[in-house]
Formats: C-alpha cells, structure tokens, sequence
C-alpha cells in the first residue's frame, strides 16, 4: 500500500511571495538608486503574479474531487440555492 502524497496547492504561492518580499527588501535597503537597479515594473509584476497564484490555490484547492457520480456540480448547487430562495421568498408574500 503506498500513500500517495497530497499536493498542496498554496505552496507555489508561498514560494513566490518569499521571493518577491526578498526582491522588494533588496530594493528597499537602497538598491534603487544602484545602476542596474530593479524597477518597480518588475516588482509589480512579481505582486500580480502572487495574487493570481493565491487564486488560483483559492478557485482550484487539490483536496476536491472533481467529479462524483450522481453528483450534478457546483453550478447545479447554485441554481438548486437560487431556486429555493426565490421560493421561500415568494410564499412570504
């Protein structure tokens, strides 16, 4: 029996915020006025791909199944939701 090891879906996130607040710490002791100096582009680009990594650890955790039999999905949850509160909120009335 082998235990198959889970995948974490935050740790590509983590991994690269460690690196952006290393670059931004390196630019901050006053390694912007250096020539060759990093931009603020580069840093910018680095926050924007952290938040798109935590989304998509967010939006795609490796914990879900994706598909189970009889199961008809999370759009079906949503509907089958929206459907029951716009019935409670008719027989209100």
């Amino acid at each position: 029996m082998s235990l198959a090891r889970r995948y974490d879906p935050w740790e590509p996130f983590r991994l690269w915020l460690a690196l952006t607040v290393a670059v931004y710490a390196v630019r901050a002791i006053g390694a912007a006025q250096w020539p060759g100096a990093i931009p603020g582009w580069v840093l910018l680009i680095m926050v924007l791909v952290s938040l798109a990594l935590a989304a998509r650890a967010l939006l795609f955790p490796g914990r879900v199944v994706p598909y189970r039999e009889g199961d008809g999905g999370w759009w079906n949850d949503l509907r089958d939701d929206w459907r029951l509160w716009w019935q409670r909120r008719r027989q209100g009335r």
